[in-house]
């Protein structure tokens, strides 16, 4: 800053100034600091002004994993709210542990963050405890919880299996498999999933554990594995969509009927859920909303403004389509 201030022939502060808030100053010397700038190549660090300055345009997020394309939606729909915003985001990937270990979370703190969000419930007490007096705003999403930190938005999943449930069990459908995460979040799925087709006197024949994040072909080996494990399996729910299509795939190139001989659904409503052969029933959670929401609330938050309601529940909606229909 010195260097530019010499070249331009005006004062440290009052680059500082021109860089900061350029309507502070008059356009000859704006120009004359931006001659300089290009000149030397200089960049603003703004890890140390929040060091100095004690405030930070840094806004750290957690994600479970950039891969899966459920968590992409929503990333998109949080930088999108964030859009034009004197903040800047910077991820973390984190898999799929919800315990958040202070290892991590401490990690990003010598940035000091101006607000942390995280794709998860964070389920570790001690890491909650040491969150709630950063003092900065914390967002969680992507789950379900009575008592967050600071804000929440998501949605059940116990009410996502238990809609999936219902739904398998009231189109006729009596042994059931799942396929999908089975720990935190996708242990209450399970848990309504059950409940949905107890309704119906329908059964959960069969859970197939497929944690982190999974691609299509995992999809058709786990169709393959699962109707050598279940062979009445009439229908399969899968905790995704990508995992889903390729099940449809393989189904395919075995030629199975989808769904005469046995059901497919998904989860997520992905882009191309509707155009497969035949369409995927799936669940729409609202990924790309619910980021964008969390977004919004956060630059709530961070410029001052209260923020009614700490939880928001985002709603899901079930669409039947023609890999569930008889």
């Amino acid at each position: 800053m010195e260097d530019v201030a010499r070249l331009a022939g005006v004062s440290p502060i009052t680059v500082s100034r021109a860089l900061s808030h350029p309507e502070k100053v008059r356009e000859e010397t704006r120009r004359k600091v931006a001659d300089a700038v290009a000149k030397t190549g200089y960049v603003v660090n703004h890890f140390a002004s929040t060091l100095r300055s004690g405030r930070s345009s840094i806004v750290t997020v957690f994600v479970s994993s950039l891969l899966n394309p459920h968590f992409a939606n929503s990333m998109q729909g949080l930088i999108d709210a964030f859009e034009g915003s004197p903040f800047h985001l910077m991820f973390a990937q984190t898999s799929y542990s919800e315990q958040f270990d202070m290892n991590l979370v401490g990690a990003a703190l010598p940035f000091r963050p101006a607000g942390l969000v995280f794709t998860g419930v964070v389920r570790s007490e001690a890491t909650r405890r040491v969150l709630g007096k950063l003092g900065v705003p914390v967002l969680e999403m992507w789950g379900a919880r009575p008592d967050p930190i600071d804000m929440l938005i998501g949605f059940s999943n116990h009410e996502a299996g238990e809609l999936m449930g219902r739904h398998l069990g009231q189109s006729g459908f009596r042994r059931i498999a799942y396929c999908g995460h089975t720990l935190e979040r996708g242990a209450e799925r399970l848990e309504g999933l059950r409940a949905g087709l107890a309704a119906y006197d329908a059964e959960l024949g069969l859970i197939h554990a497929m944690e982190g994040t999974r691609r299509m072909a995992d999809g058709m080996d786990a169709f393959d594995t699962i109707l050598e494990r279940l062979p009445d399996c009439d229908a399969i729910f899968f905790g995704t969509d990508v995992l889903a299509s390729g099940a449809l795939i393989r189904a395919q190139d075995r030629g199975i009927a989808v769904p005469e001989r046995v059901a497919i659904a998904g989860l997520g409503d992905l882009d191309f859920s509707q155009h497969t052969r035949p369409s995927l029933t799936t669940l729409n959670v609202g990924g790309y909303g619910i980021g964008q929401e969390a977004g919004r609330r956060m630059l709530r938050r961070l410029n001052g403004a209260p923020v009614d309601d700490p939880i928001i529940t985002h709603p899901i909606t079930l669409e039947a389509r023609g890999s569930t229909r008889h």
